[in-house]
């Protein structure tokens, strides 16, 4: 179960990344648009610019006569070598001997390719343009590109025709030495099957003799010799037909052929397929089969990947090594197959001639014995057999010999052209559809490795809704830049010296936003991620937009480190949270008696007091909770100002205590990694984060670039500036005018501290 959750957790991890990745795209589809743009061009200057290649093409099927051969000792030796004829002839196609004879045929008069290129060199430039594939069963594609459609033409019929030549004479010159030493047997055979009858003949008119044509029981000791004599015939046959393979085995080899296509006796097909032959194919196939996959597998790689891609050199290392091994095995089977195959024949030559001799030999004491039980009648019973022996023999030879004759005259293995190669009309490179297609795939790739790498090196918001999206919070409202007011007090804030600016009505929104909010939060810290976000001038603007409302406020200087509300209400030096935190006496007549005016109605102002070296601590302080319990009971909105979140623990502290938090963020500034680190930060901890107000929009370091100003801010697009009377040139000035700027968040002695000077304070009312 924790192993399926895992697998969930991540799985909606990728598809989240993967939104974000999109949402990014579409913020940056100016990137891939000039990306494609680009490629496109850069295709389209390829396409206009290459050389046009024309292809000719020709389609071969091979076909096995099925000669029977009664000499055959496996059946299965016949398939196995005729499952491994088509990848044979298929490299035969491409062989240096094949694309020498049709390099003879082109010349400048038909092939303008080959005009200045010489004969040397016709080969190797026929077959880089020559390709050949077994395109379906027992069909070859013999396919050339090369410039003129002519000369492709003229070159896939002259590689067509060499590779006919090629097949026939190589196997008439497997069949020659065969013939010659099975006719000269058969010439001896002749001659002994004659003496034989004559034998025969003298004997009857010696002896006044008839032939028995019916047959008789014969004595056992003929039967021996009639067994003995079928055998000595059986091995005297095995023995020719070993002479005929070795001697066609030996004439390939003189030839530097391959001496596998020779086997035409049993006894050799038997050891190829026993022994190392079979298994040697079984590999060969193997191998085959592997490169094919790697080579497809390489191809599609390199659509994808680059030359120098770790994979991409790892699968060129495989197919090489397997060409190799392929390599291998074809030199070793010219090298040893035939040293091996000629010393298996005349081993087996040997033992036969040693049989057939053994055999003889036996037969002469067998026809002795029989002769002498027998007498006249089985020495003519054996005469007759024996002339019977040659008949059945001279029959066999003849048999062979015009099996030969007729692989002789035609080919073993029969090529029929079934599609004729033609003049293309049109170019097969460069391909349209194909350029079209990579620059397509090569420019959306720049386009989204672009984005992402700006993406990875812009860290900052590009709008509200990929802020939105990112932080997985609402954006409240967009205050633009403020005019700076260089006073203090109730005079620098917006929204109450110019209430009826498009300034001010940006927290006019957010103070409505706030109150339609389903937690009904009356207690709300402000923070943010970074010093100098402007959390503090936003706050106070908030508070004025609350009062005006007719709501009783309260702002609370929480901020004990660097204290800007207090600063920017004129409210320096005098007592505030940080001792009522620190006192003994009761928290309400504390507060009564340190809150004080702001000047404006309706809000009061609670400055953080004098600062102490643990304003954590403070913050942790019971008194502030029930300082905060009662300013409820007493108030209908509380706004409490936080230092930072990234900078202290305060803001975290103080959350835990309140209906909710706010975060100020600033585009042009904050860091989208520290942003999100704060609200990461505040969901772990469980602290309710009502929405972000997006602060100083429209600033001149950003226009243009964030798309705040005219697509989400109060630009002139909107119409709010005409409708509310604002100024239409505005000056983009700082809205933290009297924040301190040197310190640093850092405790210091009450010593530096002068003496507070008198401010009207304010008894607050209680809420019914």
């Amino acid at each position: 179960m924790v192993h399926s959750e895992d697998e969930a957790q991540a799985t909606a991890q990728i598809v989240h990344a993967l939104m974000r990745f999109l949402v990014t795209v579409r913020y940056r589809k100016s990137v891939v648009i000039t990306a494609l743009l680009a490629a496109g061009l850069l295709g389209g200057l390829y396409y206009a610019t290459a050389t046009r290649y024309y292809q000719a093409k020709a389609k071969l099927l091979v076909m096995r006569q099925k000669i029977q051969d009664p000499g055959a000792a496996a059946v299965g030796a016949e398939g196995g070598r005729h499952n491994g004829l088509i990848p044979t002839l298929k490299e035969l196609v491409t062989s240096r001997k094949v694309l020498e004879g049709a390099a003879k045929h082109l010349h400048a008069d038909n092939c303008s390719d080959m005009a200045h290129v010489p004969e040397a060199n016709k080969p190797n430039i026929l077959k880089r343009s020559l390709s050949a594939k077994n395109s379906r069963g027992e069909i070859i594609e013999i396919a050339c590109r090369l410039k003129d459609p002519n000369a492709a033409f003229v070159a896939v019929n002259a590689v067509v025709n060499s590779f006919v030549n090629f097949l026939d004479e190589t196997n008439k010159g497997n069949t020659e030495g065969s013939i010659r030493v099975l006719t000269g047997e058969l010439n001896k055979l002749s001659g002994e099957l004659a003496q034989s009858n004559q034998n025969i003949f003298q004997f009857c008119n010696t002896w006044g003799l008839e032939i028995n044509r019916g047959g008789t029981t014969a004595h056992p000791a003929v039967q021996n010799y009639l067994s003995l004599n079928g055998q000595w015939m059986q091995g005297r046959t095995r023995r020719v037909e070993l002479e005929a393979s070795l001697a066609a085995i030996q004439a390939a080899i003189g030839r530097g052929e391959d001496p596998l296509i020779t086997l035409k006796d049993g006894a050799a097909e038997e050891w190829l397929l026993g022994t190392a032959g079979f298994r040697a194919s079984t590999i060969e196939t193997q191998l085959q089969r592997a490169l094919t996959e790697d080579r497809a597998e390489l191809n599609t790689m390199q659509q994808y990947l680059g030359q120098a891609h770790p994979m991409v050199v790892q699968k060129q290392n495989r197919i090489a090594e397997i060409e190799a091994h392929l390599r291998h095995i074809e030199q070793s089977r010219h090298e040893q197959f035939g040293l091996r195959l000629v010393q298996m024949v005349r081993q087996n030559l040997n033992e036969a001639r040693q049989t057939e001799e053994w055999l003889r030999i036996e037969l002469q004491y067998a026809r002795a014995e029989a002769n002498k039980v027998n007498g006249l009648l089985a020495q003519l019973e054996l005469m007759s057999r024996e002339r019977d022996r040659l008949h059945q023999m001279h029959d066999v030879l003849r048999d062979k010999i015009g099996q030969f004759e007729l692989q002789h005259e035609g080919q073993e293995f029969r090529i029929a052209v079934i599609e004729d190669p033609i003049v293309a009309a049109s170019p097969v490179s460069p391909s349209l559809r194909l350029a079209l297609l990579l620059s397509l795939m090569a420019g959306l790739g720049a386009g989204l490795v672009g984005v992402y790498a700006l993406d990875i090196l812009d860290d900052r918001f590009r709008s509200v809704d990929e802020m939105e999206s990112q932080l997985g919070v609402s954006v409240l409202s967009l205050v633009r830049q403020l005019k700076t007011h260089q006073t203090v007090g109730a005079t620098a804030l917006q929204v109450h010296v110019a209430p009826d600016s498009v300034e001010s009505e940006a927290f006019r929104t957010l103070r409505t936003r706030l109150a339609l909010d389903e937690r009904e939060p009356r207690r709300i810290v402000i923070s943010s991620a970074e010093p100098g976000d402007g959390k503090t001038t936003v706050l106070a603007n908030l508070a004025v937009s609350h009062a005006q409302s007719g709501q009783k406020t309260l702002l609370v200087d929480a901020d004990l480190r660097r204290p800007g509300l207090t600063a920017m209400m004129g409210m320096r030096g005098i007592d505030g949270l940080s001792k009522i935190i620190r006192g003994g006496d009761d928290v309400e007549e504390m507060a009564v008696a340190v809150i004080q005016a702001s000047g404006v109605e309706n809000l009061d102002v609670l400055p953080s007091g004098l600062r102490y070296s643990n304003p954590a601590e403070l913050l942790t302080n019971p008194r502030f909770a029930d300082l905060l319990a009662w300013a409820e009971t007493v108030y209908d909105q509380i706004l409490v100002d936080s230092p930072p979140a990234l900078a202290t623990s305060d803001a975290a502290v103080i959350g835990r205590l309140v209906d909710g938090m706010m975060l100020v963020v600033q585009p042009d500034k904050n860091r989208r990694r520290f942003v999100m680190r704060v609200t990461e930060g505040l969901a772990a901890l469980k602290i309710p984060l009502l929405g972000i107000v997006v602060n100083r929009i429209g600033a001149d370091n950003d226009r243009g670039y964030y798309g705040y100003r005219g697509g989400y801010g109060y630009g002139h697009g909107y119409g709010y500036e005409r409708g509310y009377g604002a100024d239409k040139e505005e000056e983009a000035q700082t809205d933290t005018p009297v924040e301190e700027d040197d310190s640093d968040y850092q405790a210091i002695e009450m010593s530096n501290w002068t003496e507070p000077e008198p401010h009207t304070r304010v008894v607050p009312r209680r809420v019914a």
